[in-house]
């Protein structure tokens, strides 16, 4: 096992790896091919009544593959339109993204949109909402919430957001940028727009000023789980794996379902720390999304943490299973060798 650790610590920056895999175009060849989805549909109650209008903060929120995106506001008719663009890993794990409304004190149906088999114009089934324990304010937010500052955000403010979130879609990060700080000037308290912009400066390379936003971004809505995942990651990016653990444990605790990136980089980050039990537990949340050739690492890290810990058996099939999804592993031989020496064990004790 000690022949292996230092490839976890000589890749302490993984956490974004996966986001970056290529993508397989059309003609069999890689590249930024990335389909945009025109996505329709409509919300109304479970239980209308008559005459009740919709709650004014109704907003859609779209989950692919653990990357939340802003769909925008519902009309007063139910009526909302957003375009779509799956990022590569989305692509490459064959994702179902989730769409579902949000409004404060509101519960939601989930709405289903198969990235690989969906183009051009996509139609949801009407989507239901229904009050929380009878319109009670929920108790938690968690990644998967609007944050509680977007409720007062003023129609400017919001429709800044909006444009600013659409161009990050399309990787113009330069334009999502000004359109996050223009949200800002005007209500400077949108830990939503804060959150954006760090993401924005992070991908023109401003690592620092990236850092500032999430960190603002949690001061003003400490229950959002996505600005310490975003703070984790970045400083795994950098190397600083114990600030990394920090977050990423931080943004588990404020959602423990978290997202496959943010388990799966909480998960290395332990190991690389020697918290074995944290590592296993949080390799195991991210197998919770499936198990394909792009998230096959987290059966690498669950089973180096198995072994770590003296499990054996359930090491040696996940370590297998690693093999299985990802035959041209650049580990492979080592951990071919890992295997061989397992099964010298188990040979030992029979």
């Amino acid at each position: 096992m000690n022949a292996l650790r230092p490839m976890f610590l000589s890749a302490a920056a993984f956490a974004i790896a996966n986001a970056q895999a290529p993508v397989q175009g059309p003609d069999g060849g890689t590249g930024p091919f990335l389909p945009n989805i025109v996505v329709t549909g409509s919300v109304q109650f479970a239980a209308p009544v008559e005459g009740a209008p919709l709650p004014s903060d109704l907003r859609i929120l779209v989950d692919c593959h653990g990357n939340f995106t802003d769909g925008g506001v519902v009309s007063q008719g139910g009526r909302f339109r957003f375009v779509l663009t799956p990022g590569a890993l989305a692509i490459q794990a064959a994702s179902i993204c989730s769409v579902e409304a949000k409004a404060f004190g509101y519960e939601s149906t989930i709405g289903h949109i198969p990235v690989q088999s969906s183009s051009g114009l996509f139609t949801l089934d009407p989507l239901t909402i229904q009050r929380s324990d009878r319109g009670a304010v929920p108790k938690e937010r968690t990644a998967k919430t609007v944050s509680a500052t977007s409720l007062k955000a003023p129609p400017d403010a919001v429709k800044l957001l909006e444009r600013g979130v659409q161009s990050l879609q399309k990787q113009k990060f330069a334009v999502a940028a000004k359109a996050f700080e223009s949200a800002i000037k005007i209500y400077p308290d949108y830990a939503e727009a804060w959150l954006n912009l760090g993401r924005a400066r992070v991908s023109l390379g401003s690592m620092g000023p990236g850092r500032d936003a999430f960190i603002r971004a949690a001061e003003l809505d400490p229950q959002m789980a996505e600005p310490p995942a975003e703070l984790g990651l970045l400083a795994a990016r950098q190397g600083d794996v114990a600030s990394a653990a920090r977050y990423l444990d931080e943004s588990l605790r404020l959602d423990p379902a978290g997202t496959f990136q943010t388990c799966y980089s909480d998960a290395l980050v332990n190991f690389v720390l020697r918290r074995y039990d944290v590592a296993e537990r949080s390799a195991r949340a991210a197998l919770r999304f499936g198990e394909t050739p792009a998230q096959a690492r987290a059966d690498y890290v669950l089973g180096m943490a198995l072994l770590a810990l003296g499990s054996n058996g359930e090491a040696r099939q996940r370590l297998v299973r690693y093999l299985e999804l990802a035959p041209k592993a650049p580990e492979r031989d080592q951990v071919m060798k890992e295997l061989s020496r397992l099964d010298q064990i188990a040979a030992g004790n029979h």
